[in-house]
């Protein structure tokens, strides 16, 4: 036991070493002198029998082994204090982390958000928006929203709703290039193609104007190259700016521009169709049971 004690203040200091990667700051932010630092230091190389640190002349590099142990205490670590907080204030107080796609976040979660407030006024939120997904591992996130294809290993996932694709172009833009006779496949042959990548590989940039064209009765719509003429954005909001000005015609997730259709800015005069996709909520194995985390996806629920 004393042993495991030992390791256990071993570990914690060897934490903070790594962060710092210098004895001399790591003895001043825990009031030890740099000699019982680095005596801890080799303790703990010791009992785990590798090396964490390259020593050089005036600075540490972590060894290959050192990042790995670094990386699974600091995830330890903020569990364990995180858990002490939720014990201390009843889970309902601290902070909760959540991550989400842009644009969900602005056009979704926003509008909404204050209802969580109201509910939970002691409960802090961190919002933080990323089109490509958060480390669990390395950043201290509780809950993340993501607009995915629901492959998740190794997470406790749910999908809370799926999305639709529907060509979208401003009233002005759909009088000029619509507004006749001709057959849909030789209208749609002379616009721009609007394309948005936020949240999907940025190497196919023609992705969901493909899905909506596969997904047409004509075969002859595969036919249409919609790189010819074209503006693309990684952030949806910004596409659908560029169709609201007469740009072009965008390819839209149905439920991010549902307040531009009502208000008349975006016209959907086209067939909308299955994007294979929609917006999963994902956290750690187990983590959906904290009761921040459950008030979070019950609150969810009830949104949708």
């Amino acid at each position: 036991m004393v042993l495991k004690q030992q390791m256990l203040s071993n570990m914690y200091t060897f934490a903070i070493a790594g962060k710092f990667l210098s004895f001399t700051k790591t003895a001043e932010e825990l009031f030890i002198t740099q000699g019982a630092v680095s005596q801890r230091i080799k303790s703990l190389e010791e009992q785990l029998g590798f090396s964490l640190f390259v020593r050089m002349t005036r600075r540490l590099e972590l060894t290959k082994e050192g990042e790995r142990l670094l990386h699974a205490l600091n995830q330890s670590f903020e569990v364990i204090f995180s858990e002490l907080e939720d014990i201390k204030f009843n889970e309902l107080r601290g902070e909760l982390y959540i991550g989400a796609a842009p644009t969900f976040a602005q056009s979704w979660l926003l509008p909404k958000l204050a209802d969580f407030q109201r509910q939970y006024p002691n409960l802090n939120i961190k919002l933080r928006v990323k089109a490509s997904r958060l480390d669990f591992q390395h950043e201290p996130v509780d809950i993340a929203i993501y607009y995915s294809d629901s492959d998740h290993p190794g997470f406790y996932h749910q999908r809370l709703f799926d999305e639709m694709l529907v060509p979208v172009c401003s009233p002005d833009y759909f009088n000029i290039h619509f507004a006749n006779d001709a057959a849909l496949i030789d209208q749609l042959s002379s616009v721009t193609f609007i394309h948005c990548t936020e949240s999907l590989e940025s190497s196919e940039p023609n992705q969901e104007w493909n899905i909506w064209l596969a997904n047409q009765k004509d075969e002859g719509f595969n036919a249409i190259n919609v790189m010819e003429r074209t503006y693309l954005f990684n952030h949806s909001d910004m596409a659908m700016i560029a169709a609201k000005n007469s740009m072009g015609v965008g390819i839209a997730r149905e439920s991010l521009i549902r307040s531009s259709l009502e208000k008349g800015e975006l016209i959907a005069p086209f067939e909308h169709v299955s994007s294979g996709r929609g917006y999963d909520l994902i956290c750690l194995n187990g983590q959906q049971h904290r009761p921040k985390n459950a008030a979070f996806i019950e609150w969810l629920e009830r949104q949708l």
